[in-house]
């Protein structure tokens, strides 16, 4: 006699709903924070320092009287387009030496894997601050050592997916028919390749915030007085006893947004796990 057991399964909206929301609250914040908060995120008032939150200044002031909330709205716009930036050049790049790794195969293939190994042998933060401290810090090296960590993992995800899709039958046939080597990859194979780099595409998102905010910290990234998560952070620091609600509030806004695109990355890797086994 079998036993069928029902075991719940959770829908694919369920899995996406809270990821969703915690980024959505964020990209909120970074879109109409500076209009609800009006307040001028680098003026300085030396009379008002270390103020605790009030009507006037929500999450209070910092240790030269800047408002705290007016500085985490425009670090949050800051912080999540140059996330954004870095994902989108990383992917790019990455898929396309990934394409013509897969396409050309032999030494150009190698010369390729044998590239992103070497960038995949160091740790990605610690790549990202040895280009951002030698290029003497600032905004352009951040992106670039930011960038250079990520590329390689698109890179390597999308020449074993290509290699897949181009022994498939038909892709095969379009091949020996003579259709040119871009018609193939981008008619065939790059939509394949771009459902399955999605998740590594959310998962980076974090990453990038995550490097953006520990750059910004150790003084690498984002100068003051622009204002910046991880630059509040370091700024904060020697008064985090005095001002707890300040040194908090940027802390949080990293956590929320790191874990809602962690979060997002992992509901749509289960999601279309489950629509291969289907």
């Amino acid at each position: 006699m079998s036993v069928i057991l029902d075991l719940p399964v959770r829908k694919p909206s369920s899995r996406l709903a809270l990821p969703l929301i915690l980024l959505g609250l964020v990209a909120a914040l970074a879109i109409l924070g500076p209009v609800l908060i009006p307040h001028d995120p680098i003026a300085q008032d030396l009379m008002r320092a270390l103020e605790g939150p009030s009507l006037e200044h929500l999450l209070g002031t910092d240790h030269v009287g800047r408002d705290v909330a007016a500085r985490l709205v425009h670090g949050a716009a800051r912080s999540l387009a140059l996330a954004l930036s870095c994902v989108t050049v990383a992917t790019g790049v990455g898929l396309l030496l990934g394409l013509v790794a897969a396409y050309a195969g032999r030494w150009v293939d190698l010369a390729i894997m044998r590239l992103s190994d070497l960038m995949l042998a160091f740790p990605g933060i610690l790549l990202a601050l040895l280009i951002a401290g030698f290029m003497g810090g600032g905004i352009l090296p951040m992106l670039i050592g930011i960038k250079l960590t990520l590329w390689p993992q698109f890179a390597r995800m999308a020449r074993a997916i290509a290699q897949g899709e181009l022994a498939q039958p038909h892709v095969e046939a379009a091949r020996l028919a003579g259709f040119p080597a871009h018609t193939i990859l981008i008619r065939h194979v790059l939509p394949a390749v771009l459902r399955q780099t999605t998740t590594l595409a959310t998962l980076g998102l974090g990453a990038a915030i995550m490097s953006i905010s520990a750059l910004g910290f150790l003084g690498l990234g984002l100068q003051p007085p622009t204002p910046e998560w991880g630059a509040m952070i370091s700024e904060m620091l020697p008064t985090m006893s005095e001002a707890p609600v300040q040194m908090a509030a940027p802390c949080l806004a990293i956590f929320v947004s790191v874990l809602g695109a962690t979060l997002l990355g992992q509901a749509l890797s289960e999601t279309r796990h489950e629509e291969t086994i289907r």
